[in-house]
């Protein structure tokens, strides 16, 4: 049950209800925020040239794209937000990583579209290289009133140019919504659309002819997904495959309940150019229900999943949990697998040589400064997060940004990670994140106003080991483990040594979660699972 005034975290695309929920504002209208972009249009229209700058990496930022240059090495992020707790900054700028020479470059490009966030972007190999934007929001600094832009551009890559395409027939203002590029064309699913007081989700299908530079809405049969937007996009051999999403309904006046979503539809294209959806029914490891998870293509056939968070509602709290594992998605039996970092050659060289030395022998001298890192670095891995945006160049996925909780604050990161998707054996850390900690600055309502008086609830975020998925009296373990065995297995890896193997690891979560099973819900509840797993490992 949603309640009153709550701070909803992990919400995809959307903003958190930090705020949705504030008391109406003596702040800007929409005539102001209109008046605010075209400030920002004028600014823009005084650079006339193309500028390139090297820099150390972009301004930490969410709800932007990162984008895979489609013939180039090269990563592409655009626009974006940044919220400290009580103000928003909206941008509009390029940031190229040339992934070879391990740089970043900011990109002053004329006549750029204006600042925006929750927007989507997609690249074609056509003309030296296009990256194609549509959409996205822009708020006011206090957050109290929204702007959904419904404008498509055009940056030519190779000349450096930013165009705008005025096509009629297209998708009305959104963001959130989901873009993917295939054949000749670019197709575009659900978003939503925000103002101060209400809010509405999308299922709507569009089709853009990068031929012929038009808009077509798409009319499919059969039964589609739900509203929703933060969804995922993949082409398959069969059609393009939306993955999860999420959306959220008023229950009652000032009472709002959120739905991560984790089904499937199929939009396919019949031999009559008709379309129609078809609902499919995964199955394999299935990844726990979470929302803001991040999603690229590696393969025709294969699709790798990352992150996302899953929330508790509690009677007082929301508790999230975030996730940093992978899952890979099987594109035409529509299987889940589990992908577990692998031993390299040379951590498992690293591992005999200490074994020996436990043994009483001396291991044998290596001058193999990789061994040596690669075992350093094993177990090093991204934070738990939601909406990092991930892309894949020639196997490797990169993983950039997101948002994750500490306490009251919402961090907001700039790293990047990559990780071979064949090797699957280390994840590398390219890029450290800026602390924003420090910079998070929530604004307390004075007087009788407080978080209590206006029904907000405190939330804290609860570690995977302590906000641990709950055993319901009676229940059998295989159930339990079917559905909490991300969970454990996340908090097994968090635990392990270096030298445990990926069968290790697994024993070791379901030995954890088979203590858990064997107690009813009242008593686990009250349990410390730290204390549980290492007196278990001990």
């Amino acid at each position: 049950m949603g309640k009153k005034g709550k701070k909803e975290k992990g919400r995809g695309a959307e903003k958190t209800a930090q705020k949705m929920a504030k008391k109406d504002q003596k702040g800007e209208g929409m005539e102001d925020l209109e008046a605010l972009i075209a400030e920002f249009r004028a600014a823009d229209e005084k650079r006339t040239k193309f500028n390139e700058e090297k820099c150390n990496r972009p301004s930490p930022r969410c709800n932007m794209t990162v984008t895979a240059h489609p013939d180039k090495d090269e990563l592409i992020v655009f626009g974006g937000e940044y919220f400290n707790g009580s103000k928003t900054h909206i941008y509009n700028d390029v940031f190229v990583y040339n992934i070879k020479k391990d740089e970043w470059s900011k990109y002053f490009i004329p006549n750029p579209p204006p600042p925006r966030c929750a927007h989507q972007a997609v690249a074609v190999s056509k003309d030296g290289g296009q990256l194609w934007i549509f959409g996205g929001e822009f708020s006011s600094p206090n957050n109290t009133q929204f702007y959904h832009y419904k404008d498509l551009w055009v940056l030519h890559l190779k000349e450096h140019k930013w165009e705008q395409i005025k096509a009629p027939g297209g998708p009305s203002q959104r963001s959130g919504h989901r873009m993917i590029a295939h054949k000749k064309s670019i197709y575009l699913f659900g978003g939503f659309h925000e103002s101060h007081s209400n809010f509405s989700y999308f299922n709507d299908s569009y089709l853009f002819s990068l031929s012929s530079y038009t808009w077509t809405k798409l009319s499919l049969s059969g039964t589609g997904p739900s509203p929703r937007s933060a969804c995922q996009l993949a082409v398959t051999p069969n059609g393009i495959l939306v993955v999860g999403g999420y959306s959220k309904v008023r229950v009652k006046r000032d009472v709002e309940k959120g739905t991560p979503h984790m089904d499937m539809f199929l939009m396919s294209e019949e031999a009559d150019s008709k379309w129609k959806w078809t609902k499919i029914k995964d199955s394999g490891a299935k990844p726990w229900p979470r929302s803001g998870f991040s999603f690229a293509q590696m393969s025709p056939t294969r699709a790798v999943m990352f992150g996302g968070v899953s929330d508790d509602d509690e009677e007082e709290d929301l508790l999230s949990f975030f996730y940093n594992s992978l899952s890979c998605l099987d594109l035409i039996s529509y299987r889940w697998f589990p992908m577990d970092l692998r031993k390299s050659k040379a951590h498992k060289k690293k591992v005999e040589e200490m074994k020996d030395c436990d043994a009483g022998e001396i291991p044998m001298e290596t001058d193999d400064s990789q061994a040596e890192a690669t075992t350093s670095s094993m177990y090093v891995l991204p934070c738990g997060r939601m909406n990092a945006v991930a892309a894949v160049k020639r196997g490797t996925m990169f993983v950039y940004g997101g948002i994750f909780e500490e306490d009251e604050k919402q961090i907001t990161l700039n790293d990047l990670w990559s990780i071979d998707l064949k090797k699957m054996d280390v994840w590398k850390q390219l890029i450290e994140a800026d602390d924003t900690s420090t910079d998070w600055c929530e604004e307390n309502v004075s007087g009788s106003s407080s978080d209590e008086d206006e029904g907000h609830s405190k939330t804290s975020r609860m570690s995977p080991l302590d906000d641990h998925p709950p055993v319901e009296s009676g229940q059998l373990f295989e159930n339990y483990w079917h559905e909490a065995k991300e969970h454990w297995l996340e908090v097994a890896s968090s635990q392990a040594k270096e030298e445990d193997r990926a069968d290790d690891i697994r024993s070791n979560a379901q030995k954890l979660a088979s203590l858990l099973s064997n107690l009813d819900r009242g008593s686990s509840l009250e349990l410390n699972p730290r204390k549980i797993y290492m007196s278990e490992l001990n």
